[in-house]
């Protein structure tokens, strides 16, 4: 009798191991797809926010006239070379934001009127061999900045 209960008292401490076990087991995982979720976050946070750093900000400056909407923008790409010493052609391409004119697509540099809002603009330089690169930049413009006049009243 001593040895059944002895048996028994051995097989429910195996059953108990093995399920405070497999509860280690399924709190280690719960905890690793927790982890897994943060870093997910937190990258899509950083991705998010190297695209934002990534902007050019402009502010239509305050000129005490209500009626200045937009601004004068330039973009250069002056500074994009061959290695090879090959020439090279240019091509502005306004990819996204209220459509705008540009006032040359084929030129290393253009200029533009901007509204507030975000515009994205993509520059394509080939060589004469026909090889070419391209790259994005993203303008973003505030609205003219304004305070509330300060009211002040005298009484006599």
């Amino acid at each position: 009798m001593e040895r059944i209960a002895s048996i028994m008292l051995l097989a429910i401490c195996l059953v108990g191991t093995g399920y405070l076990y497999m509860e280690h087991v399924d709190r280690l995982a719960a905890d690793e797809a927790a982890a897994a979720v943060v870093a997910e976050e937190a990258a899509t946070a950083a991705a998010a926010a190297e695209v934002e750093a990534a902007k050019i900000k402009f502010t239509i400056p305050h000129d005490k006239d209500a009626n200045t909407t937009d601004i004068t923008v330039s973009l250069d790409g002056s500074g994009s070379f061959d290695s090879e010493g090959d020439s090279l052609s240019f091509y502005w391409d306004q990819t996204s934001g209220d459509l705008v004119y540009l006032e040359s697509t084929d030129n290393n540099t253009t200029t533009f009127r901007a509204t507030t809002g975000e515009y994205t603009f993509k520059l394509t330089v080939s060589d004469s061999y026909g090889s070419s690169s391209s790259e994005n930049t993203t303008i973003s413009v505030a609205q003219e900045p304004n305070t509330p006049p300060e009211v002040v009243v005298k009484v006599y």
